[in-house]
């Protein structure tokens, strides 16, 4: 008996559908797909999204650090929320990114920040895939910059962080 190669996909198809089961699709998965940021820029907004970033707050907690300062800011507890765009240091960073993307807006914490570009994504255009790349970059960026705050008392002044 001879299988047409129709009857293979077909089958392949079907045996990778039954393996993988259902899933519901993530809401965040046009940050992460089809995107032309880094691959590691990629994975730390990943990361963030889940809410994994060792940052400041998460740290006190299980008892590794005595305070929670953040290092960039010097004024707030450092948290995913703070870190990420209610930080003066940060929220300076992406304002410029906004303004270069030509967006007017006020910059809000993480969650509400990440739901907006997820908002504005659904829309075709070059100015959003930019956005969508610019946003993932710019928390890779903060968060290098951050660490190399933190482990080497080195931190870049928001101009130099966004060329």
């Amino acid at each position: 008996m001879v299988c047409s190669d129709e009857a293979w996909e077909v089958s392949i198809k079907l045996m990778y559908q039954k393996l993988s089961g259902t899933h519901a699709k993530v809401p965040w998965r046009r940050l992460t797909c089809h995107n032309q940021a880094t691959p590691k820029s990629l994975f730390i907004l990943w990361v963030n999204i889940w809410k994994r970033l060792p940052t400041l707050d998460r740290l006190l907690q299980w008892n590794i650090v005595s305070s929670s300062l953040c290092p960039m800011c010097q004024v707030g507890s450092e948290s995913l929320e703070h870190m990420f765009f209610d930080c003066q240091f940060s929220a300076q960073v992406w304002q410029k990114v906004l303004k270069l993307l030509q967006f007017a807006r006020r910059h809000v914490g993480f969650t509400d920040e990440l739901r907006w570009v997820l908002k504005s994504c659904k829309r075709g255009g070059n100015r959003h895939k930019l956005l969508r790349m610019f946003f993932d970059e710019s928390v890779y960026s903060l968060w290098l910059n951050r660490n190399n705050q933190v482990y080497n008392k080195h931190c870049k002044s928001p101009t130099e962080l966004f060329r």
